[in-house]
């Protein structure tokens, strides 16, 4: 079995880490295993069981507020690495070591192709102006003769 651990991203509990075993509860309670000390969380909020010693399942536990597992209202559901759990304002990023999180680290992310043509365009954009202005410093009799063109 991986060691799984939740990493705090935001919140209250940024750059935390927290080893799961068999239960982790959540909660704003002095006796839960991750105290979040905010308004609206519950005195126990969540909490994370380890199943048949491979599967890890999340679980609110009657918080009026609620639990959000990847952006969505959960009562209970399994977990995978990169899972990303929000309580509050505390976020946390489930990490299983050795295991990439298909959610975060796809090749289609981390290979994800340059668009060119934007950057192409202001450069291009940039460079003509700052000719023009050259130009037209440089000669000031082009600006009568632009003028003369308008008119």
């Amino acid at each position: 079995m991986s060691i799984y651990k939740l990493k705090g991203t935001s919140g209250s509990v940024i750059n935390q880490s927290f080893v799961l075993g068999e239960s982790l509860v959540l909660g704003s309670s002095t006796d839960c295993q991750v105290q979040i000390e905010e308004p609206g969380v519950a005195p126990h909020h969540a909490e994370i069981t380890l199943v048949d010693g491979n599967t890890l399942v999340l679980k609110d536990l009657g918080s009026e507020a609620g639990t959000l597992l990847n952006g969505e209202v959960v009562l209970e559901a399994k977990l995978n690495s990169g899972d990303e759990i929000h309580i509050g304002s505390c976020r946390w990023l489930l990490q299983a070591p050795g295991l990439r999180p298909d959610r975060v680290l796809t090749t289609g992310v981390v290979n994800k192709p340059v668009r060119i043509w934007p950057r192409v365009a202001i450069w291009t954009i940039l460079a003509g102006t700052a000719a023009a202005v050259a130009v037209l410093k440089l000669k000031p009799e082009w600006i009568t003769v632009l003028r003369s063109l308008f008119e």
